[in-house]
């Protein structure tokens, strides 16, 4: 009887953190993906932007310098978070999966690459 109650409380410990760990991880990468999209914004802004209008153009890459810094920082804390994980194959594929939903939310990705993510997670 022991026995069996100690195994459920390790099971149903272990299914409470792996669950946090993988909400912790989808949160992360919805992070990572939020700071993409702002990227993935600006630079098409500067893109389609008139050369002539310096303004706009000196405006919008400080808007790219300042994500930039953003992103660096974002993607230091990530790799100091996750450093032992990183080189694990599965942590890699749920992360990649979890980066790939959450950038199925940037209304700035191209159509190609938002059916690409999404051919993605068919798989």
């Amino acid at each position: 009887m022991k026995t069996k109650n100690l195994f459920f409380f390790l099971i149903t410990g272990m299914s409470i953190f792996s669950g946090c760990g993988n909400r912790e991880l989808k949160a992360d990468a919805k992070k990572i993906g939020d700071i993409m999209c702002r990227n993935i914004e600006v630079m098409n802004k500067l893109r389609t932007a008139d050369p002539a209008d310096t303004a706009t153009v000196a405006k919008l890459q400080a808007q790219g310098e300042k994500v930039q810094k953003d992103m660096q920082v974002i993607y230091k804390e990530f790799g100091e978070k996750y450093a032992k994980k990183t080189k694990d194959p599965k942590f890699s594929k749920d992360f990649n999966r979890e980066l790939r939903k959450a950038m199925l939310d940037c209304p700035h990705l191209s159509k190609k690459d938002r059916e690409l993510f999404e051919k993605d997670l068919e798989e």
